[in-house]
């Protein structure tokens, strides 16, 4: 099969103004599998390219494809442009397949399918040993897919869910497809070519906010030794110098941690690695981070989330705040840059509860901080919990983590707006860290602070913008239906051909 693997045009104000972009990992997942299964498979990453529909189609006209695979990893604040981008890909290819994957569509497959007919079937959970058998059967021309596992799919005007896929067990059995990439493309914060790689899937953790973990299902790893390779591979062919871990938690297991860290050290690959690891795992590592600076772990995000113990206890967190204060100088002992995730609006928020958050910030004296704010992901525990009438803004392409979406009783979102704004500036800018910043000890850890500050004032500003320009904001109760408050969708039963029955 001719097959097309398209992230769909997001533009994530972020991700333009200094972040840069990342690799479309879960594309890049299936397809290896499905180029050594002999299919011609070519990636297109519009949310680098910038396509509008039109010259979407326009390119894609050249390639003829027997099958466009739609997938992207911003969960719900993608959903609206990839079902709009949907409609036009079936209007200009009747005959071809239409599938879409990830987060989300998991989440809300059936109803995605009934209100969105462009759509032929949403492959649910992981994807590299369903697209394989799904892409067998189309070739043979079948259009009875009930033997194909983890999918929901459309026949005629029914719809059916077929049984769970297992979670894959042996993850090294499905290399990912590093020749689709356009390298050119993808650098962080300003440095060199950068990639995406998983060694873990899963969470051995159930925030209440996160669905990550029911999306995995479980936690297993690949093969110390085949994570490595493929660094390797990526260091060697691909020129690639940082690499970002999609792991929920890549320490989950300390032993397997150990080798993967071992294995780098011998090599000598030169990386530089960003991790995402709990606070209380940087405190069970401390006698190993020597080895983890060794073996070139330059970055570690903590999703500390929260900053007092009851509500981290509440939302299912491990890092009570001394552990995190702990985990915060052992990072700064080492020269490893700590990066903190703080949601805002978990909580009731408030002045009081905002200074509260200030001081200890500065008393946790992280390098970098990341203000975001509560999102409600319709498959989360705390999404459920989350009426229309709690919603402030409509739109959910804005829901990126970077505004504001639920209401705070106490506070206009433009008073909640400038303290986040006013915490991460005052924040960035104490004499403490800018100093380390100027004259810290090690090269790299100053050459990251650096990166790490001029990326987010660029950001700063330009999410000043779209908060005073972009963004409309509706008063509390004014919005009665949003889709996912309950599971309910808007999308057009309109204007699009059903694929034609003797494709």
């Amino acid at each position: 099969m001719n097959i097309i693997l398209l992230t769909p045009l997001r533009r994530f104000i972020a991700n333009r103004s200094g972040l840069g972009y990342q690799i479309p990992l879960g594309l890049i997942f299936i397809g290896g599998p499905l180029i050594d299964a002999g299919h011609q498979v070519k990636l297109i990453d519009n949310d680098v390219l910038g396509w509008n529909d039109k010259q979407l189609v326009e390119n894609l006209k050249h390639q003829q494809p027997d099958c466009i695979m739609i997938g992207h990893s911003s969960s719900t604040a993608s959903h609206m442009v990839a079902m709009r981008t949907t409609k036009k890909l079936r209007e200009a290819f009747p005959h071809a397949y239409l599938i879409y994957g990830g987060t989300y569509p998991t989440y809300a497959a059936q109803k995605i399918l009934e209100e969105n007919i462009c759509l032929d079937v949403i492959v649910q959970g992981e994807g590299e040993e369903t697209v394989l058998e799904l892409t067998k059967v189309l070739t043979l021309c079948r259009k009875d897919l009930r033997s194909v596992r983890g999918i929901t799919w459309r026949d005629e005007d029914k719809i059916y869910t077929n049984s769970r896929r297992k979670p894959i067990n042996n993850l090294d059995l499905f290399r990912p497809g590093w020749e689709l990439v356009d390298w050119s493309k993808y650098n962080m914060f300003g440095f060199d070519t950068s990639a995406g790689m998983q060694f873990s899937r899963g969470c051995t953790l159930a925030c209440t906010y996160c669905g990550q973990w029911g999306f995995w299902r479980k936690w297993r790893h690949r093969s110390p030794e085949n994570f490595v390779d493929q660094l390797e591979l990526l260091a060697h062919d691909y020129a690639v110098n940082i690499v970002w871990l999609a792991d929920e938690n890549f320490a989950a297991d300390q032993e397997s941690a150990r080798k993967v860290l071992e294995c780098i050290v011998a090599r000598n690959l030169g990386l530089s690695l960003n991790l995402n690891m709990t606070a209380a795992d940087v405190v069970r590592d401390a006698d190993l981070l020597p080895l983890y600076k060794q073996a070139g772990v330059d970055n570690i995000i903590l999703g500390i989330e929260f900053l007092n113990d009851s509500t981290i206890e509440k939302i299912g967190k491990n890092n009570p705040y001394a552990v995190s204060c702990k985990a915060i100088k052992l990072l700064r002992e080492n020269n490893i840059v700590s990066l903190v995730n703080i949601i805002y609006g978990i909580e009731t928020e408030n002045i009081s509860s905002l200074w509260y958050t200030f001081k200890c910030l500065f008393k946790l004296d992280p390098d970098i901080l990341n203000a975001v704010y509560i999102t409600p992901h319709h498959w989360t525990s705390d999404g459920r919990k989350v009426n229309s009438n709690q919603i402030i803004l409509e739109n959910q392409h804005y829901w990126t983590y970077r505004n504001q979406v639920l209401s705070t009783p106490q506070l206009h979102p433009w008073q909640l707006f400038t303290a986040i704004k006013l915490t991460e500036t005052l924040f960035h800018l104490r004499p403490v860290a800018l100093f380390r910043m100027l004259f810290g000890l090690d090269q790299r850890y100053r050459k990251i602070l650096r990166a790490y500050l001029k990326a987010g004032f660029k950001v700063i500003i330009a999410e000043l913008y779209e908060f005073l320009f972009i963004v409309k904001y509706s008063k509390v109760g004014l919005i009665k239906k949003v889709p996912g408050f309950p599971l309910k969708y808007r999308h057009s039963r309109h204007s699009c051909n059903k694929r034609s029955q003797n494709s």
